[in-house]
């Protein structure tokens, strides 16, 4: 009966945990974003804004129709919570397209031209 022992090299050292690499604004963007792709929304992402407060990380995405919220804890690097709302319009009260208001445009055009040639017809 033979038992083999094996040694570790003096100058290796095996941490019991692996390190996790420290979190910045870009990597928590990141975090974010591939979160958002893996969950179902591929296009158009836009981060907007990201915030530390008390070890917490806020990340605020903007999509094409909603704007997302994602918390990510800063030692743990894991997303806690997240929130996607339909983006608030902020637009004035009256507000027309170009489209729309060419549209106007030819169409008050072409009454004008109507009634033009009507009231020249009947002579008033």
């Amino acid at each position: 009966m033979a038992t083999t022992l094996q040694k570790k090299p003096p100058g290796v050292v095996t941490p019991a945990s692996p390190q996790l690499k420290r979190l910045n604004a870009e990597s928590v963007t990141s975090i974010a974003t591939s979160f958002l792709k893996r969950i179902g929304h591929r296009g158009g992402l836009k981060p907007k804004k990201v915030s530390l407060e008390e070890g917490i990380y806020t990340v605020e995405v903007e999509m094409k129709k909603f704007t997302a919220v994602i918390h990510v804890d800063a030692e743990t690097q894991e997303i806690t919570s997240y929130e996607i709302q339909p983006k608030g319009e902020e637009s004035s009260i009256i507000s027309f397209s170009p489209k729309t208001i060419i549209s106007v445009v030819v169409i008050a055009a072409v009454i004008n031209v109507a009634l033009h040639f009507t009231f020249k017809f009947l002579g008033l």
